[in-house]
């Protein structure tokens, strides 16, 4: 049986980063987060946060230009590169951290729009400025302390605005609400953001689509100085990261892979990708320490498959990859967000898949309808600088004999050892 390991939750290890900060002064503990992912998101967004150094003043109104610049004093700047999650965070994060900021990240990063996000925090009284284009990256912040207790917020094109709201409110000291509209995408990563605050000890719920948070009691006089306790959290393993092996093993006859360390979870929903792969042939068993996966062969005979893929982008490629290899009829529904990824996921989808199938975009869905001819014994994909693309578009070698994919090291952002066990077992 193929032995596999997989990185951290980069999504958990993210979060963790920031509450690190937001909720230290408020909870009077340290926290240490312990298995933290490799991935290069998590490794930028780590160090960016440990180059912020709140200042000790913050910059009056009569310092800012009618133009919403800043007169006088240098801004510190810090490139988020391609990764949305780090920039979206420190967005909120820098708004209410003292200083002066310039957020800015790769020619990618400036075409994904921010505007939702900011806008809700300039209503909260943040000072946030468009360098360049309107709704769009890069941005100089101004740092203070926000007063507000309601936050509203267009959740439309990423949970990630939600998600950054709700873990600045320790560092409101009140009580507040978010409320937030959104069409159901992506819901669980809100989820998995309160389940971590709670799990810190913070008073915060969501019902429906409104956020509410509780301060903690203040602590009492005497007690404000005791000395800041050492709280351990533990990163789970990464089923988004997993999924492409549950993908790879769909394409493989017979095979047989364990993925060490691999748990049921809570948190994350890409662990719905265990009974979506069943579709496909392959049957998972949990184990001791990890998951068993087997293409037992037997799979349904389902002219069309159908899947709502709202709460789990991070699966399309990878489900879009099996269908093509697998020759298989889908639809895979509520994919719109794809646009607004590390690549125009759709876009790169549909250009490089449909060298060997075929796929349209419409009404929100991916519909893949394979071609009758066989695979070619070579061909070249490009990854679009994206890892999950290159990531799905690899496990065609498992019909393909001979492919290339430009740009391969892409991976490294969410699964820095991807290619090392992808060979070892293709060898196999």
């Amino acid at each position: 049986m193929n032995q596999i390991t997989v990185p951290t939750s980069k999504s958990i290890s993210n979060r963790l980063l920031i509450l690190q900060k937001t909720c230290r002064d408020v909870l009077k503990y340290s926290l240490t987060i312990n298995n933290l992912s490799t991935a290069e998101d998590t490794k930028l967004l780590n160090n960016l946060l440990n180059d912020i150094h709140p200042s000790p003043a913050i910059p009056k109104r009569s310092e800012f230009t009618s133009l919403g610049g800043v007169m006088g004093g240098e801004s510190r700047i810090l490139n988020c590169k391609n990764c949305g999650t780090a920039y979206r965070f420190l967005t909120a994060y820098l708004s209410c951290t003292s200083g002066k900021w310039v957020l800015d990240g790769s020619e990618r990063m400036r075409m994904r729009p921010i505007k939702p996000l900011v806008d809700t925090l300039i209503y909260a009284g943040a000072d946030i400025f468009y360098l360049k284009e309107v709704g769009f990256p890069p941005l100089q912040i101004i740092g203070k302390q926000l007063e507000t207790t309601h936050f509203e917020i267009d959740a439309q094109q990423s949970s990630q605005y939600v998600s950054a709201i709700a873990m600045i409110l320790p560092l409101m000291h009140q009580n507040c609400e978010i409320v937030f509209s959104t069409d159901g995408n992506s819901l669980q990563y809100i989820d998995m953001t309160i389940k971590l605050m709670q799990k810190l000890g913070l008073n915060i719920n969501r019902i429906g689509n409104k956020i509410r948070y509780t301060p903690p009691h203040p602590i009492p006089k005497g007690r404000d100085k005791s000395p800041i306790l050492e709280v351990l959290m533990e990163v789970e393993y990464d089923w988004s990261s997993a999924a492409v092996w549950f993908a790879f093993a769909a394409l493989s006859p017979n095979a047989v892979f364990f993925i060490q360390r691999l748990k049921k979870s809570e948190l994350q929903a890409d662990n719905i990708i265990t009974e979506w792969s069943e579709l496909f042939g392959v049957q998972t068993k949990y184990l001791e320490n990890g998951v068993q996966i087997r293409n037992t062969g037997n799979k349904p005979n389902i002219e069309i498959i159908q899947l709502d893929c709202r709460n789990n982008p991070d699966l399309v490629p990878y489900l879009a990859s099996t269908c093509v290899g697998l020759k298989q009829k889908a639809i895979l529904k509520n994919v719109q967000n794809l646009t607004l990824k590390e690549s125009n996921r759709i876009e790169a989808l549909t250009q490089e898949l449909g060298k060997i199938a075929r796929l349209n975009y419409e009404n929100n869905a991916m519909i893949i309808m394979p071609k009758q001819e066989k695979f070619p014994d070579s061909i070249d994909f490009s990854s679009h600088n994206d890892h999950r693309i290159a990531m799905a578009l690899s496990i065609l070698s498992a019909r393909i004999p001979q492919g290339n994919i430009y740009n391969p090291n892409c991976v490294k952002k969410s699964y820095p050892d991807f290619w090392n066990i992808l060979d070892s077992l293709i060898k196999k």
